[in-house]
């Protein structure tokens, strides 16, 4: 495949092309889709995934999409994905700079079973392998989107460690003088997710989250049954929400239909990115709700952890609209 690059995208004309637009939510005035009726949570009886997060980082991590954590020592690395199975690879990892429970970071680059590594004319496995091999036990500062996501609390191993934090998508890494740039990787292309719609839509309507700070740290207690990564989802944006962060990613709210219920959600688009583009542009539309099909990857919010946090006072805190989708692109945004 040819390596993608954002120039393939960056001249399309009009955004509902570029976004492969549907129709105009209707019923604006609720924030909800005409028919349907905003969820009420039913918290599942299961016990919760825990696991603690230093209030310094999510403090940071509120302040820009992507963010750089230095200090991050490089443990392992996996072998190159294939496409059905997210086409990504990641390498394990801890840092003197996040000291959560559990401690460990995975950083993953997307798209590396069908990109060149950078700087090279066409993919070769190899060449992310070695790339991965040079990288085991040296220092690096990683460069990314922070991901939240209880789904490797425990039984990790050297290239997956135990975490509930990644940098993902990976769009950076600088070791020593030499820095590496991944941001041409994030798109959709053919990988339409490993999570089906069906499984999608449970994660969304059954995940609730509690946080409880104490002093530097703050627990934060997952409930839900499924726990998954990638999907393709029909997404509901509201434009008036679509804020720049400062250093050019973009955050919004809107919302998810499933079935015959709207699941309240948070979304980010990251700079560099077609999908970041567009996201811009739709701030000058007339519509007050767009919808748009994307591939996304389910995290949660840091801004609505920090929300609750600040709420907490020692007391587990409900969080409202947990759930952030970080934005990746349209399918076959080639």
């Amino acid at each position: 495949m040819a390596k993608h690059t954002r120039a393939v995208t960056s001249s399309i004309a009009a955004v509902p092309v570029a976004l492969g637009l549907l129709a105009p939510a209707t019923n604006t005035a609720t924030g909800t889709a005409a028919g349907h009726t905003t969820r009420h949570v039913s918290r599942t009886t299961a016990a919760p995934k825990e696991f603690s997060i230093p209030m310094a980082n999510l403090k940071a991590w509120t302040e820009a999409v992507v963010v750089t954590m230095n200090n991050v020592r490089i443990e392992g690395h996996s072998p190159v994905h294939p496409l059905n199975n997210d086409c990504e690879m990641h390498f394990g990892a801890h840092s003197t700079a996040f000291q959560g429970s559990p401690d460990g970071l995975v950083l993953e680059p997307m798209n590396v079973c069908v990109q060149p590594f950078p700087g090279q004319s066409a993919q070769n496995n190899s060449d992310w392998t070695t790339f991965g091999d040079q990288l085991v036990n040296a220092t690096i500062s990683a460069t990314g989107v922070p991901r939240i996501w209880p789904e490797h609390l425990q039984g990790g191993s050297a290239s997956n460690p135990d975490h509930a934090v990644e940098m993902h998508p990976l769009t950076a890494i600088a070791n020593g003088s030499a820095n590496t740039d991944f941001t041409d990787n994030i798109f959709a292309g053919a990988y339409g997710g490993g999570v089906g719609e069906a499984t999608a839509f449970s994660i969304l309507d059954t995940a609730t989250v509690d946080v409880t700070r104490s002093g530097a740290a703050l627990t934060v207690s997952f409930f839900g049954g499924t726990i998954g990564n990638f999907t393709v989802l029909d997404v509901q944006i509201d434009r008036a929400s679509i804020t720049g962060d400062g250093a050019g990613s973009f955050r919004m709210t809107g919302d998810v239909v499933t079935n015959d219920t709207t699941v309240p959600v948070r979304l980010v688009s990251i700079k560099g990115t077609a999908m970041n583009d567009a996201i811009g542009k739709l701030r000058s539309t007339s519509s007050a709700k767009v919808s748009l099909q994307a591939l996304v990857l389910f995290s949660l919010s840091p801004e609505a952890l920090l929300d609750a946090a600040n709420k907490s006072n020692g007391n587990a805190q409900s969080v409202q609209t947990p759930i952030q989708l970080i934005l990746y692109g349209t399918p076959d945004d080639k």
